[in-house]
């Protein structure tokens, strides 16, 4: 009995010892740890922000996973290195000095400005008479008349006369408000010269940042790759009871998505780049690269200032509502001048004596019958104050209907000028709140996409065999791909998050007003107290790696 009862036990030892060497042999399956294998080179475990992660503190594998590192820290086989040829390094710094040093633009506006000065040094020499110099001759032959007696006769005479002396036509009307108007204009030309240069620091600002968007894309995209690339040599090793053969060709489709999206963001840099360049009038065939980090964050304003508050500083500072106010003053002007035109006379200082009324002192000599027997010195200069009716007073009617109807279209392009400032502040100041939230948000989903790619490869590794079923994965593959494509999009919603907010402080910083030398002559310094005007408790810039906090 004792025999048959121990051979009745001796059976479900059997199979228990058979079932254990079973799920042995099973595990002994899966491939050697992930940092094992050739070609992984383990690099710090960082969020976006550069802070060391803990994820896994509680429940970490015998050997730490391999987490490529957000920006500034450099990527392993596979990374960017390998897919970026070597740019031309450049810092936002030096962008911006090259946006000043004579952009098209400004060039144009330059030129404006000493077009400007020229008309405005014509208008100031109108009281000042032309000098001329020269000769004139003068012959007739045949019938004249005796003015004194009123016969004809038939005699010829001619005259030589060498000399010159002043004449002057100028209206006193011209004389007194044309200078004013000039000098008006001026003023405006170089309102637009200032607007110009801030217009440049904005273009050039967006076009560096698109470039530190498409960078960020490419680093997160690199780093998804370098997991996705550790996701499809894990499957590969996996036994295939544990895992159908679909799984592997849904890491490897994923991995080559990843590629793909890898070559538009490689594309998207270099079209930023050539951008870059065409503003900077760089070879545009150069492949600009930033030394700062790809998340890299500017801070010249509170994104907490609301609109009202900025608003006043915008209208005091902005060079486009000072350019059209001062054209507003120079319509009004040469309206005051076409409607005091007819009151004030017409100044003409001339020569009578000679054909052109140009020449009025000199040597002449004359005679008769083709002689020239008499010489001697000359001199002859008359002066006249004329008032006109133009056209009866009827071009002087056109004329001042013409310059209000002028004036009125500058007093209506300032108010446009006005309302599209305070647009443009409501919108820039809207832009950089939003982009504030959006930057703590897309960090915070940064931080959450890591911590589950990684925890979803440490699944990967555990097996379970629940209810006496067969031995199966904690997670499976495709629960990884799923983390992966998370990590992407989060690793691209930060970086234009990120690129967004520097923009959004730049489009504040202009649609304020203020002037574009100042920020030329710090970028990439710790930037004094804005100068005045300059927005209420203005925040000094700075230059990070990851968002405000």
């Amino acid at each position: 009995m004792r025999r048959r009862r121990c051979r009745h036990w001796l059976l479900p030892i059997a199979l228990w010892a058979s079932l254990i060497g079973d799920v042995a042999g099973q595990k002994s399956s899966l491939p050697p740890a992930i940092e094992e294998m050739p070609g992984a080179s383990p690099l710090a475990r960082q969020s976006p922000l550069g802070a060391t992660s803990d994820l896994f503190a509680q429940a970490a594998p015998p050997a730490p996973l391999p987490i490529p590192g957000p920006a500034g820290v450099g990527f392993p086989v596979g990374g960017m290195d390998a897919v970026v040829p070597e740019g031309l390094p450049i810092n936002l710094a030096a962008a911006m000095q090259l946006s000043g040093v004579r952009p098209l633009d400004i060039a144009a506006a330059m030129a404006q400005v000493q077009q400007a000065l020229a008309l405005q040094l014509q208008a100031k020499a109108l009281w000042i008479p032309t000098l001329n110099g020269g000769v004139t001759y003068y012959r007739h032959d045949g019938v004249q008349q005796d003015i004194f007696t009123g016969p004809n006769f038939r005699k010829g005479l001619q005259s030589f006369f060498v000399g010159g002396g002043p004449s002057l036509f100028v209206g006193l009307t011209d004389a007194i408000f044309s200078p004013l108007a000039a000098r008006r204009v001026v003023a405006a030309r170089r309102a637009d010269l200032q607007a110009a240069r801030n217009d440049v620091l904005l273009t050039v600002a967006q076009a560096y940042f698109d470039v530190q968007a498409a960078r960020g894309r490419l680093l997160g995209v690199g780093a998804t790759i370098v997991r996705a690339e550790l996701l499809v040599n894990f499957t590969k090793g996996l036994a295939p009871s544990l895992i159908a053969p679909l799984e592997i060709n849904r890491a490897q489709a994923e991995l080559q998505s990843l590629r793909q999206s890898q070559q538009i963001a490689i594309r998207d840099w270099r079209v930023a780049s050539a951008r870059l360049a065409e503003v900077l009038l760089l070879d545009p065939a150069t492949l600009l690269e930033p030394v700062e980090p790809a998340f890299l964050q500017v801070t010249f304003v509170d994104s907490e200032r609301s609109p009202e508050e900025l608003l006043p500083v915008a209208l005091n500072s902005r060079p486009e509502i000072a350019s059209r106010q001062e054209l507003v003053a120079a319509a009004n002007l040469l309206l005051r001048r076409e409607k005091n035109r007819p009151l004030l006379p017409s100044l003409i200082v001339t020569s009578p004596a000679t054909a052109t009324g140009l020449l009025a002192a000199g040597n002449f000599s004359a005679g008769a019958n083709g002689m020239l027997n008499s010489n001697g010195s000359r001199m002859d200069i008359a002066v006249a104050a004329v008032w006109e009716l133009q056209n009866g007073g009827v071009g002087n009617i056109g004329l001042i209907r013409q310059r209000r109807a002028e004036q009125e279209l500058a007093s209506i392009e300032l108010t446009r000028t006005v309302f599209r400032v305070k647009s443009e502040v409501s919108q820039a100041v809207a832009r950089l709140q939003t982009a504030r939230m959006r930057v703590v948000e897309t960090d915070a989903g940064v931080r959450q996409a890591i911590e589950s790619a990684d925890k979803n490869f440490i699944g990967l590794r555990e097996t379970a065999r629940p209810a006496g079923e067969l031995l199966r994965l904690i997670i499976r593959p495709q629960e990884v791909v799923a983390a992966l494509i998370a990590l992407n999009t989060a690793y691209e919603q930060y970086s234009a998050a990120v690129s967004e907010y520097t923009v959004a402080q730049f489009e504040v910083y202009h649609a304020l007003g203020q002037p574009a030398q100042w920020v030329t002559s710090q970028a990439g310094n710790t930037l004094p107290p804005a100068p005045s005007p300059a927005p209420p408790h203005a925040a000094s810039a700075s230059a990070r790696g990851g968002p405000p906090h």
